[in-house]
């Protein structure tokens, strides 16, 4: 017996583009701190901020059956990162050396930042998704029982 189970498109894009800008923007309050008018708490709220966005956008993509946007979607991020790094880098060192600062910043800080959203996002699309096959496990609507063939 082989049982096909379909799902419907169930698109996640705007979400993640949403949660990817909202990283971008924590990302530049937590490295402009001290410069217009950030303080050091509005930097630490960002971290804890982008944390748990990450976790609730990770378990929302395992509960949406899209465990496997969860790896691309730090690459986006990163993407949208990158003007980010780049003019709060502008901010703390001017023109010029926030240009090269911004190249430094983007490619190794910006890593560093992707691979941490990867492994959040991972996990809690892994967690989501049991949590979501845990609580519609009698739901069958979407079975498709194909009997094995008799000879």
């Amino acid at each position: 017996m082989l049982i096909v189970q379909r799902f419907g498109p169930r698109p996640v894009a705007f979400g993640v583009f949403a949660w990817s800008l909202a990283m971008g923007v924590c990302f530049f309050v937590a490295r402009s701190v001290h410069h217009v008018g950030i303080s050091s708490g509005a930097s630490a709220a960002a971290y804890w901020f982008a944390g748990i966005l990450t976790m609730l956008v990770g378990s929302w993509l395992g509960w949406r059956h899209r465990t496997g946007t969860a790896f691309v979607a730090p690459v986006l991020a990163w993407l949208v990162l990158v003007p980010f790094a780049f003019a709060s880098e502008f901010l703390r060192a001017g023109f010029l050396g926030g240009l090269w600062r911004g190249f430094v910043v983007a490619a190794l800080i910006g890593f560093v930042v992707s691979t941490l959203e990867a492994v959040l996002l991972v996990a809690f699309a892994t967690l989501g998704r049991i949590a979501g096959g845990v609580l519609h496990e009698g739901d069958a609507a979407d079975a498709v029982i194909i009997p094995p063939r008799i000879r």
